[in-house]
This record gives C-alpha cells, structure tokens and sequence, in this order.
C-alpha cells in the first residue's frame, strides 16, 4: 500500500472525481451543491427510480453504476462517510422527478439500495421520512445490503447486523435491470429482499488503505499476515491470521461463505449460483485473475459451478491491497418470491445491457445443471515443441560428452551465483525481473533430464525451447531466436572452423530480427564480441575474455534499446553493469570454467 498520491489533500477531490464520472457518459448529469448524479435517459415504461450511495473512497461505486438499466440516481458523501439527509432528499427527487423536478406528471416511485452501516441507515432513513412528507404522490421503499458473514458472530454487531460489502453493486444492477422491465415499487421491493437475503460476501486485505492527506491510522497488519473480514471504510476485520499459502486463505473465506455463523446455509447441491469478486483497489489484475481461478478451484471442490462469474473493481475501498468474495443463490432468490406471484429470470437481469459505464460483465455463460466453468480448460498437456515438429527429427546420440554436460551445469550455476546482483543492477536501471528471469531459465535447464540424451544441435533446440518457455519477455524470445539459429548452423558444419563460425552465423540471424548493436547497452554487447571473436580465431578463452570485457564497458553507457531507454532514469541509474550483457557474460564464463575442470580432471 502506498502513501502517495497525486492529489495530496482530499479537498474538493470528491467532487472532482464525480465530475470525472459523467465524463464518461452522455446522458449523466451532476448537481454539484447535492453530489447528486442522475441520468436523463429513463425507459418509457419506467415505473421505479432505483438509486443508492455512500460515501466516497469506494468508486466506481456510485456513480459509475448509474444510467439507463442500472441506477437512476446515486449520492456521495465525503471519503468514508455517509451523504447528508439533505443530499439524500435531493437525490430521491431527481430519482423520482428526473430533470423537471418542478413537475409531478413525470414521477416515479423510488426505491433505495442501503449499506448496512449506521450513518448510512440513519441519514438515508431520515431522508426517506422527509421526502414521504414532502412528496406524497411518491411512494419509497428501501432494501438494506448486509451481505458480510465475516462478524456474524460478534457481539459487536448485533445491534446494527453485518455490514455490507461489494453485493451491493450486484444488487444494483439486479433492481436496476428488474425496474427496468417496468416492474412495480413492491415487486422490485420483494425481489430486493430476497436477492439480500441470499447473497453473502467476505473480504480480506495485507494492509490498510490510505486516505489523501490524512495519516496512517489503526494497527498495521503484519508482513506475514492478512486481515480476515476487512470491511469497506478502512475498519478492522474479523481476525488476523498468517497467510500460509493463499488456498488456505481462499477456503477460509468459502467456508465462512457456506457455513454461516449464523447456522443458516447459503448454497445446497445443485443450487445456481452467481460468483462476484471484487477487487477492493490495489491489487494487480495479474493476481486477481489467479484468485478467481483458485476460488472457483475452491467451489468446484464442493459441487458449486457457479453460471455467472464476475470479477472488477466493483466497489473499493481506494488503494486497499485486497478483495472480497460473494456469492448469490439463485434457486433461493426463485424460491423467496415465487409466493408473491412474481416469476423473475435472474440471468437475464444480470446479461440485460446497461449504459451505466462500469457495470463490467459478458452475457454468455455455462448453463445451469452442475456444469463447471473449469471444463473450458484444457487439462490435457500438449508439449509446445510437438506443434512444430517431434524430437525424433534429432536423433540423440548414444549420451552426451561429459565436457559438455558438466560445462553446462557449470553455467547454469554461474548465473545462479549473481541472480542478485543482476537484480540488483536491473532495479537500478531498469524494472528489478533481470535476476529472477536468468534464475528461472538456469534451474529449467538444471531440472531437464532430457538434454543428456541429445545430440549438440537437439540439444541446443530443446534449451532455446526451455529459456523461451521460462524467461519470457525480450529475453526470452532473443535466446530463442538465437538459439535456434545456432541449432541450425550446427547441423550443417563439417568442419572445425565452420564449428568456430555457427555462433556468429547466429548472431547474424538474430540481428534480422532486432536492431541492437555494440554500444546499445543491450546482451548484444556481450554476445557480439564473443561471436566474432571466435568465428576469427577459434579461441573460446579468448572469447569469452572478450564477452566479460563488452558486458564491462556498458558501465555508464546510456540504452538505446529496451525497457531501459525509455523509463526515465537518471544518468547515474547506469553506473552499472547492463544486467542482461552481465548474466551473458557469466554464463560464458561458467561454460568455460566448466571446460577446465575437465581439463584438470583429465590430466590429472
């Protein structure tokens, strides 16, 4: 979590950013005085006005839900903190006048989304109570989201009840959709609970967020630690727990789902359900895809195939590193309101559009029937190398010389040997991954049983494979290509000196496919020397003499290629060695050292 912001004080920074929202919608107006944001596109047969708010902090929660199909209307208070009655009345009459607040003949009746937090309760109630006198021919209704199972439990709660969580916005878009149809205030209000009373959610976060301006409050959570039941506003959870590994964290929060403590159960077999996961604002999408993916893992392990599945940043809670988990029951939602003579396809609300600009959601998905949206994963392994051809082309001699083999394990731990420092030099000049990436294609290789029973050229092919595979990246795809080129070149000589020259008719390979050259500050500093040096001579010592003394002169030379050359780094980031021309030259060198012992042992 970071304490840094562009904008370092919150003042007038709530508004602003509401400003920023209907910016993205042509048909959103902002009253500025209420914080109010409305939409002046309602549906002819529009009968309810559906609107909530809250306070701020948790965008795009409100106002990024707001338009046609969703909410009519939203109000936003100040970071954390409800809006005012005064807000809130305002914000029922645009839901319920629109525009022409003036006028009568244009009303809807309204119905609100409430978060179950106590100033939320008591300013949205009290606006209610004002409005049913100020206007008499509106009629309002509310639905309250307490959706949190995390602090059922606790004594601390029992006077307000659970929180609610990011089911909010899956509420929102559900009445949205559903008044939308042109249903009445009490089909919408039926339908509203019993979507509330079957939804259940439970958030948890490695740290605190921070507020612009204001300094860190509260206990921090320890680097080993996370915070089980971490709410909306910055509060404490339900408990603090080592992180372990993250499946452990993960069936924590599904468990608490579907074991309430309040002795209700939420899903039985063969139950539809919906999946909504949020990110509560500062974690990558790299890791929340990897925690939807463990979370269904998770549900498939219980026979829940959820046939809707939803992942943003629905409802945040400003730069916290975490996310919540909520899950809807469907048939109990069917079951809740089919006594009230109301027959309501949940689905189709959820895949109904809606201008509302950060609703996120496709509208096909797995049908219901205990189908699991794992089957769309390809389970079986297809070795990449067998799409292009089969190894069998390299017939592999009968074992692999013993120079060879121990010159290769001596490289692979050479760059094991400086993975730090060339994280070390790659933080300095560039973005800190060199080390990590040259590790992972050495213990790749160190791990392959394969390379001892194969000829030079196979042998050459199967680790361009394998650093491609592994490193990823420029670096990755720039052994590749060299790599293979160099197998090529091997299958082709019939002499000691076209032997000296194939890794320069490489390097020639290669530069059809980049622009480095000498002097770039790129691997090409290390590798060009070598190259030509023993296409020239035949030396290997001598070449590789040369490779260290190229990766040495990128000292304080400034990059014209590669990540390095355009993230603004000062001139005395470079007054280090070039990471990727450093872990070149080091492999050289521990192949060459490898040789050697050899040598040694054989003399010996």
């Amino acid at each position: 979590m970071t304490s840094r912001h562009f904008y370092p004080s919150a003042d007038g920074l709530v508004l602003k950013s509401l400003k920023g929202a209907v910016l993205l919608n042509p048909s959103l107006k902002l009253h500025s005085a209420s914080r109010t944001v409305y939409t002046t596109d309602y549906p002819a047969n529009g009968e309810v006005a559906v609107m909530s708010g809250g306070g701020a902090g948790h965008e795009p929660a409100h106002a990024g839900y707001t338009g046609r199909g969703m909410l009519s209307a939203c109000v936003t208070g100040e970071i954390f903190a409800s809006p005012s009655s005064k807000q809130i009345l305002n914000t029922i009459k645009f839901a319920a006048f629109g525009e022409d607040t003036s006028s009568s003949s244009t009303k809807r009746d309204v119905l609100i989304i409430i978060n179950n937090y106590t100033g939320d309760r008591l300013n949205f109630g009290l606006a209610i109570e004002k409005a049913r006198v100020l206007f008499p021919n509106v009629s309002i209704d509310s639905v309250v989201v307490a959706d949190d199972v995390s602090l059922l439990a606790s004594p601390t709660t029992h006077a307000v009840g659970p929180r609610g969580l990011a089911g909010n916005i899956l509420v929102c878009k559900l009445l949205g959709a559903f008044a939308h149809t042109g249903a009445m205030l009490n089909q919408v209000k039926v339908y509203g609970d019993a979507v509330t009373s079957n939804l259940a959610s439970i958030g948890v976060a490695l740290e605190h967020c921070h507020v612009p301006g204001r300094e860190e409050l509260g206990e921090k959570i320890a680097s080993d630690e996370c915070e089980v039941g971490l709410g909306l506003h910055n509060e404490a959870g339900a408990s603090r727990r080592k992180i372990g590994d993250v499946q452990s964290v993960v069936r924590e929060m599904i468990v608490k789902i579907l074991e309430r403590e309040d002795a209700s159960h939420l899903i039985n077999t063969g139950d539809e359900t919906v999946l909504f996961m949020n990110n509560l604002g500062g974690i990558s999408q790299l890791e929340m895809g990897a925690l939807l993916s463990d979370v269904v893992d998770e549900l498939d392990a219980r026979g829940i195939h959820p046939q809707r599945v939803y992942l943003s940043s629905f409802m945040t809670s400003l730069n916290a590193p975490g996310f919540s988990v909520s899950l809807l029951n469907v048939s109990a939602v069917n079951h809740f309101v089919t006594p009230h003579g109301i027959n309501i396809d949940t689905f189709k609300l959820l895949d109904a559009p809606t201008d509302a600009h950060s609703w996120l959601g496709v509208r096909r998905y797995w049908d219901s029937g205990g189908v699991s949206p794992r089957n769309q994963v390809i389970t079986k392994t297809v070795p990449l190398e067998e799409l292009a051809r089969h190894e069998s082309d390299h017939p592999p001699a009968d074992i692999l010389p013993a120079t060879i083999r121990l010159a290769l394990q001596s490289a692979c731990r050479a760059v094991l040997a400086i993975e730090n420092e060339l994280t070390e030099y790659d933080t300095v000049s560039g973005d800190g991954d060199c080390g990590h990436t040259f590790s992972a294609g050495a213990r790749a290789i160190e791990n392959d049983s394969k390379i001892l029973s194969l000829s030079p050229a196979a042998l050459t092919e199967r680790i361009a494979g394998i650093l491609e595979d592994v490193m990823g990246g420029t670096i990755g795809a720039l052994f590749g290509i060299y790599l293979n080129a160099y197998s090529h070149a091997l299958q082709i000589v019939s002499s000691a000196s076209e032997l000296h020259s194939a890794p320069l008719r490489a390097l020639d390979s290669l530069s059809r496919h980049t622009t480095a050259k000498p002097g770039d500050r790129t691997v090409i500093d290390a590798l060009h020397p070598f190259c030509h040096v023993f296409a020239a001579s035949g030396d290997l010592d001598q070449a590789v003499m040369e490779a260290i003394s190229g990766a040495k002169k990128t000292l304080g030379m400034t990059p014209k290629l590669g990540r390095a050359a355009y993230i603004g780094k000062t001139e005395a980031n470079y007054n280090v060695f070039d990471p990727g021309a450093w872990g070149v030259a080091k492999l050289l060198e521990g192949f060459i050292t490898g040789l050697r012992r050899v040598q040694e042992i054989s003399r010996n």
